[in-house]
């Protein structure tokens, strides 16, 4: 067996333990560490490890001291995730993170137990999101997982001995979700609003009529560039996802990738899809070549801006209207089930809709959308 460093083995009592010298200036403000009564040389050295990790990130005191929970999750766990989690995922997180886990600063690890957790989901509970109505389930749910894994980082480096906070049980979750979207009369009617004269509204008319048609995802549309298009096959390749912070912060790298890896692949667009994206390519080159289909002046823009511009054509088709003339309003994500509805009320099966819109099974396909156009439903269903 090759002889591991700073693990040794106790002759009398057969056991493992690992002794090592710390550099001046440490934490710990300490000459040598020792720790004792291990069954194995890799028990010890993971033992060690996890000291000298809690040192490097200045979290390890004493145990009647404690450790404060925001300062490990400041120092421990947030590296970790920015190590584990796709790019665009982890700054999703550690924003969501870093504003609910401020709850817990000034609390011990140590001294935390079940009924702090289960306060926590409560006081989450009675919370409002910005748009004034209450924290949806699932949301309150990612916020629990984070908390979870926090805890078994604690538990690895042996800060506490128990997860007290996976004792404490998610939210039940309705299974369908609510689904709002167009017909292709009320696409028509937003679509008709904007001006193809006018240089911005020809890249928002391309823009939606390829979220409409097409099922991509804001983030993916977001993502592509030109190279991306097969003019002549009529396709546009879907292989990443849009990962914003700011104009100069953001990346729209395949290694940010798409949302599943069933989300990668060609998708077919309509002959009008393309003569709108050509037009759009014809007056971005009117002030330079770019590399992103929905750059406009050569820099990339939040996500948030089509929708600002979808509120702003809603309202405007709105004014004068009686409410049984409006358009609803739809979130920019419900372009993607606006075009799963029209397929479906088209009478295409739902195999075809779940390669459109790359859905990993059938199922998924189903409990979104069949429900929906109970006439289709035997149809539907013959083809399986």
């Amino acid at each position: 067996m090759a002889k591991i460093s700073n693990v040794y083995k106790h002759k009398k009592t057969k056991k493992w333990y690992y002794k090592k010298r710390l550099k001046k200036g440490n934490s710990l403000g300490k000459s040598w560490i020792k720790g004792e009564g291990f069954s194995t040389a890799s028990e010890a050295k993971e033992a060690l490890n996890n000291i000298l990790e809690n040192i490097k990130y200045g979290v390890y005191e004493e145990e009647s001291e404690g450790i404060d929970f925001y300062d490990f999750f400041e120092n421990v766990a947030i590296p970790h995730f920015k190590r584990t989690l796709k790019n665009s995922t982890f700054r999703n997180r550690e924003k969501m993170y870093s504003k609910y886990f401020e709850y817990f600063r000034g609390s011990k690890i140590s001294n935390m137990k079940q009924k702090d957790v289960a306060l926590f989901k409560d006081y989450l509970q009675n919370l409002n999101s910005q748009y004034g109505k209450p924290i949806s389930s699932s949301y309150i749910n990612h916020i629990l997982s984070g908390l979870y894994q926090i805890f078994d980082l604690a538990v690895e480096r042996e800060l506490i001995s128990e997860n007290y906070a996976r004792k404490v049980k998610k939210l039940k979750v309705r299974s369908k979700r609510e689904i709002m979207y167009w017909t292709i009369d009320e696409f028509n009617s937003f679509f008709g609003q904007l001006d193809e004269t006018k240089y911005l509204d020809i890249m928002k008319k391309a823009g939606f009529y390829t979220l409409f048609f097409s099922g991509l995802r804001i983030g993916e549309l977001m993502a592509r560039k030109w190279s991306d298009i097969d003019w002549e096959k009529r396709m546009i390749y879907v292989n990443s996802t849009l990962s914003y912070r700011n104009k100069s912060d953001w990346s729209a790298n395949v290694s940010d990738g798409a949302k599943t890896f069933s989300s990668k692949g060609w998708v077919k667009l309509s002959p009008i899809n393309i003569q709108w994206l050509k037009k759009w390519k014809h007056s971005q080159e009117s002030i330079g070549v770019m590399e992103y289909i929905f750059m406009y002046d050569g820099t990339m823009y939040a996500v948030r801006n089509w929708t600002l511009w979808q509120n702003q054509i809603i309202n405007s088709y709105n004014i004068g209207k009686n409410k049984h003339e409006q358009l609803k309003k739809i979130r920019i994500h419900d372009f993607r089930d606006s075009h799963a509805m029209w397929l479906l009320s088209m009478g295409v099966d739902l195999k075809t809709i779940q390669k459109r819109l790359r859905h990993e099974n059938a199922k998924t396909t189903m409990s979104y959308y069949l429900d929906k156009l109970p006439e289709h439903e035997t149809s539907v269903l013959d083809s399986y």
